[in-house]
């Protein structure tokens, strides 16, 4: 009886110290909980993370919320930029990229047929709604001679209410989101993408601060890997990790 009630305790004891070994981080995500993020779910729920030796959490973003912000102040240990991480670089803010999941930027902007916009430049005056850290969508706009300032902005609402009611002319969108909605829909639009206009960026880079890397270089890179292994995973099981988004 004693020797059954000792291999008890040594097993709970055993299985919490492996539960206080798995060291948390948390993921701050540039949008809402959507495909766009596909391989960190799939690290997450193939126990890439936990093989890592990691409890990750996942911050999705918030109306007028930065999220490179949101990890230089210390409310997560790893995020999901654009390459406006370059110009928070080129300023002096000490953010590192580990890693670049989207070869081209998905970024575009969106306008209804029923908004009368049929080219780029009809834009000017009209009102946009812009999400933060779109420096491509603005790189695009001024080689096109269209000045920021010419434009009518508003703050983005994470979300295409205000397209389809009228009160905003375009806005940005991502190519594998928002068009598939409205086409879905029967609903005609224009599409208007940087790279039309030789814009090429990368998209939703994995980030870190320099300190954080430099404070825990084991870690950060334990935790690239097994984020790589989930895109990897997602990629090659896209059905099962919707599934899985949609069900979670």
């Amino acid at each position: 009886m004693r020797l059954t009630i000792l291999l008890l305790s040594l097993c709970c004891a055993v299985s919490a110290w492996g539960a206080q070994a798995l060291q948390p981080v948390r993921l701050q995500l540039k949008w809402t909980h959507q495909f766009q993020f596909a391989g960190y779910y799939a690290a997450q729920a193939q126990g890439f993370y936990r093989e890592a030796g990691l409890a990750v959490s996942f911050l999705e973003a918030r109306p007028g919320q930065d999220p490179v912000a949101a990890v230089l102040n210390g409310q997560a240990e790893f995020g999901v930029g654009t390459s406006d991480l370059l110009l928070y670089r080129a300023r002096g803010l000490p953010v590192v990229v580990l890693g670049v999941i989207f070869q081209h930027s998905p970024l575009a902007l969106l306008a209804l047929d029923a908004s009368g916009i049929r080219n780029i430049h009809q834009v000017v005056g009209r009102r946009l709604m812009i999400e933060d850290n779109s420096a491509e969508l603005f790189a695009y706009l001024e080689r096109e001679g269209i000045p920021r300032g010419s434009l009518n902005l508003v703050a983005h609402s994470f979300g295409t209410a205000e397209l389809s009611a009228g009160t905003v002319d375009a806005q940005s969108v991502y190519i594998t989101d928002e068009p598939f909605v409205f086409a879905q829909a029967g609903v005609n639009y224009s599409l208007f993408t940087p790279r039309s206009g030789g814009i090429d960026f990368y998209g939703d880079n994995l980030f870190t601060t320099q300190s954080y890397l430099r404070a825990n270089p084991g870690l950060v890179a334990a935790f690239r890997e097994a984020s790589l292994r989930g895109w990897v995973y997602a990629m090659a099981h896209p059905q099962e990790v919707a599934d899985l988004i949609i069900t979670r």
